[in-house]
């Protein structure tokens, strides 16, 4: 709460007044499990990511822990407290525990035993910011009282704004994903929303900084890296893939082995944007090597086998690029394994094992270079009708 004017509790979210209401309801004793809280925290230090919001967390708790509402009186619609018809459950109370009761699949009994057998405890929930108190404090000491599991981890990210304001239809700046998802493609905004931004903190959208984070990482990064090497191994070997081994001195290697294990890290950190970074970090290492190598020069020179050795290297680690980004970016990086000579069953097969590094299969076909993912151009096409006057 906040004061706003003469208004002294005023939501900051929702920008609306509080009302005071007295009423006769059922509490939980939340106070009771102050200590079963801080042992919690005290035991698993990444029970609540990222550390900022832990820390909000922890100081919430320190700060003590008062029992709450969990029923209401002065309306009836609702689910009625068993035993008392005057009484429904809190809206926000029994969300809660939906996370439970919605495992329990269709025509099985109503029972913990049956939602504990379909999927509970859960591995994270994953929540916003606002909500964090109810998740991160609330939640557990609701499961220690019905000696449930608790959730692994609780992750929360923050809100979304649009060219540095908060959206709201009253600015008429709301965000539409269809709308994005249909210009752009689902990968684009898959891979903005996730490696584009900070998944714990508030992240901003604006459409110059969309296309420039996609056609920075994407296009030029990682297709155009794909594109300059295919091109000059076809023209040098055939649209087919030469049996050549990589060296195990050649420095792509080292780089692969690094930037895969940080991607498993940061993935199981949901730090999506380290983890696109870290298969970034192969790609401009590709480009590098490309331009330091200069196999055009090799070929030039009658140096074919070195200069097809090059190409293949580079290759071979965009693959990996490949697997490190299809959790993000799947559609961009079946593409990559199909212009590798790949067919969908085996990309679809993947497991994260095929990361480390291979060098391609000897005799696989390759087809004709395209690019893997298309440039956004925000420039208005030269027939569109000129912009309304304001």
């Amino acid at each position: 709460m906040e004061q706003v004017g003469e208004e002294k509790h005023v939501c900051k979210i929702h920008r609306k007044p509080a009302q005071l209401r007295q009423e006769e309801n059922y509490f939980f004793r939340l106070s009771r499990y102050q200590q079963d809280l801080e042992r919690l925290f005290e035991e698993q230090p990444d029970f609540v990511q990222p550390s900022f919001r832990f820390n909000e967390v922890k100081q919430w708790v320190k700060s003590g822990v008062p029992d709450f509402s969990i029923s209401r009186s002065t309306i009836t619609w609702g689910i009625p407290v068993p035993g008392d018809p005057s009484q429904v459950i809190y809206v926000w109370f029994d969300a809660l525990l939906g996370y439970v009761s919605a495992l329990v699949p269709p025509g099985s009994p109503p029972s913990l035993d049956a939602a504990q057998a379909s999927g509970w405890p859960v591995n994270v929930h994953i929540i916003g910011k606002d909500i964090l108190r109810f998740h991160a404090v609330y939640w557990p000491a609701m499961l220690m009282s019905a000696g449930l599991p608790l959730p692994s981890a609780i992750y929360s990210h923050g809100f979304l704004t649009k060219d540095g304001l908060k959206m709201g239809k009253s600015l008429g700046n709301v965000l539409e994903p269809s709308d994005l998802v249909q210009r752009h493609g689902a990968d684009a905004v898959r891979y903005y929303f996730s490696k584009g931004l900070d998944f714990g903190a508030d992240g901003d959208f604006s459409e110059e900084r969309f296309a420039a984070v996609l056609n920075g990482d994407l296009a030029n990064d990682v297709g155009n890296l794909l594109n300059r090497c295919l091109k000059p191994l076809i023209k040098a070997a055939g649209p087919s893939i030469p049996a050549v081994a990589t060296p195990a001195d050649n420095p792509l290697r080292a780089v692969v082995a690094q930037a895969r294990l940080e991607a498993a890290a940061a993935y199981e950190a949901l730090d999506f944007r380290a983890a696109g970074e870290a298969a970034l970090q192969i790609a401009r290492a590709g480009n590098k090597y490309v331009d330091d190598m200069a196999p055009w020069s090799l070929f030039k020179a009658g140096k074919t086998d070195e200069g097809l050795a090059v190409l293949m290297s580079i290759l071979a680690a965009t693959r990996v690029v490949a697997v490190l980004l299809s959790p993000i970016a799947p559609a961009t990086s079946l593409k990559i394994y199909e212009q590798l000579g790949f067919t969908r069953a085996e990309f679809e097969s993947r497991t994260w094992a095929d990361s480390d590094w291979q060098d391609l299969p000897a005799g696989r076909a390759l087809p004709d270079p395209v690019p893997v993912f298309a440039r956004i151009d925000l420039a208005p096409p030269a027939d569109a009708p000129p912009a309304p006057a304001p």
